[in-house]
């Protein structure tokens, strides 16, 4: 029995921690008890006799941790180029360990250390990481630090990018990836020029920055810690106007789609867009001066089917110019913040399973392709040839989201959950015949505070 879940992002609150506000997203350890319940209810029901769960990446959130900034250091930085004893080590350690110490993450990674004790039937965890922690393989002690908290074994080894599940023949049965492999802008290598996939791609594929990574970062996290910088903490937190703006920075990264960004921030409750505008645009030049630095938004920009000629030109002048240390028009961030959104806007990326090497291979015995990192949970069938169905199932994300009317105009609060459970084909106990494979996905969301099991 296969399980996969990702996307949980743990997160520490330290850094976004201002007076005695402190902004802890992380879902209550209740959720997760739950459904390692329901597991255990299925594999007994259906006698089972192992688990395999996979963490499918995105589980630690390491990508938008304000501490990088409180440390003049980033977090888009090549996995070989953090040195055991270094700086860099020693910052994605203490965020590791400020995300382990939240108290709703302490007490879920508590249930991960001591799984087995929850379950009627053996089971093995197996975390893939994914574009937001991929940092974890970076050195030895990061990653024996990672396995010690989810109770796994292997001490410093090496975390795995891929799953495959096996049938009773020793045959390929269901590939699981965390998925920003089918996403350019998330991955360092572009898939999309690729005639087909590897069951495994190379491991420095994963470990190099991407563009998504700056991305990510500088209009995720480091614009609420601008704001703060900017205007000091007892300005934010006594004036409301500024702690509504700060409040609102604080769920950017939970609006959905990514291309209303901009309208989420400049409707903030009680500001008109002008008073948005001219609170938030040191913010904004600060980010622009940080990207200025970058060789790879240069590239981004010249390489990006989201700008013309004239827009590449226009921007990559303007990054360069000493005029960005003085002021910036609006158009320019308005622009700016368009062509990201795009570009990091993210579809369904079943056309792009298909090119997976296994699902092509009529013969490979794999039924189907499981990732996560879209947030969308998706069920597609991919094909059926001659009645051999073959599936890809994204498991979307448990975390909140704000969604948007199609007009950009108001947004709401919800919860998202998504669960997948696969049953590969056994034989009976006579031997005789085949129980064929079988899955249940299960996905929805949730509004209020109610506890929903």
């Amino acid at each position: 029995m296969l399980v996969v879940i990702s996307d949980l992002h743990f997160s520490e609150a330290q850094s976004t921690q201002i007076g005695d506000l402190r902004y802890n997203r992380n879902l209550s350890p209740d959720t997760y008890q739950s459904y390692f319940s329901e597991i255990n209810q299925a594999a007994t029901a259906n006698k089972v006799d192992k688990i395999d769960l996979v963490l499918a990446g995105d589980i630690l959130e390491l990508s938008r941790s304000g501490l990088w900034l409180a440390n003049n250091e980033r977090p888009y930085v090549r996995n070989d180029d953090i040195e055991p004893d270094s700086n860099s080590e020693r910052i994605l350690l203490d965020i590791i360990k400020a995300i382990a110490n939240e108290e709703r993450v302490n007490d879920t990674l508590d249930l991960f250390h001591h799984i087995q004790d929850q379950f009627d039937v053996a089971i093995d965890v197996h975390y893939l990481l994914g574009n937001h922690d991929r940092l974890v393989n970076a050195t030895p002690a990061v990653r024996k630090y990672v396995r010690s908290l989810f109770g796994l074994p292997g001490e410093d080894k090496l975390f795995n990018y891929q799953f495959i599940l096996q049938d009773h023949y020793g045959k390929p049965f269901c590939l699981v990836r965390h998925g920003h492999e089918y996403d350019p802008v998330n991955f360092s290598i572009n898939t999309h020029e690729m005639d087909g996939f590897p069951e495994e791609f190379p491991a420095d594929a994963y470990g190099d920055t991407c563009i998504g990574d700056i991305i990510t970062f500088e209009f995720g996290a480091a614009l609420a810690y601008y704001l703060v910088e900017r205007y000091g903490e007892n300005s934010v937190l006594g004036d409301a106007t500024l702690l509504t703006l700060y409040q609102r920075l604080m769920a950017f990264d939970d609006v959905r789609p990514t291309t209303a960004l901009l309208s989420f921030l400049f409707s903030t409750p009680g500001l008109k867009k002008r008073q948005t505008w001219e609170m938030m645009k040191p913010c904004f030049i600060r980010v622009l001066e940080s990207l200025s630095d970058n060789p790879l938004i240069e590239k981004f920009i010249s390489d990006s089917s989201n700008f013309n000629k004239s827009q590449q030109f226009l921007l990559n002048g303007l990054l360069d110019s000493d005029l960005l240390m003085q002021d910036i028009p609006y158009w320019m961030i308005k622009q700016i913040m368009k062509r990201v959104s795009k570009s990091i806007k993210l579809k369904s990326p079943v056309k792009w399973v298909k090119h997976e090497k296994l699902i092509r291979n009529t013969h490979s015995g794999c039924k189907c392709v499981i990732s996560g990192h879209t947030h969308f949970p998706e069920v597609s069938l991919i094909s059926a040839l001659a009645g051999d169905q073959r599936y890809y199932l994204n498991t979307g994300t448990w975390r909140n989201m704000i969604p948007a009317t199609k007009n950009y105009q108001d947004f709401g609060r919800l919860e998202a959950m998504a669960k997948v459970i696969v049953f590969p084909p056994v034989k009976n106990q006579n031997n005789k015949a085949e129980v064929p494979w079988s899955f249940h996905f299960l996905s929805g969301v949730s509004f209020g505070n109610s506890r929903h099991f």
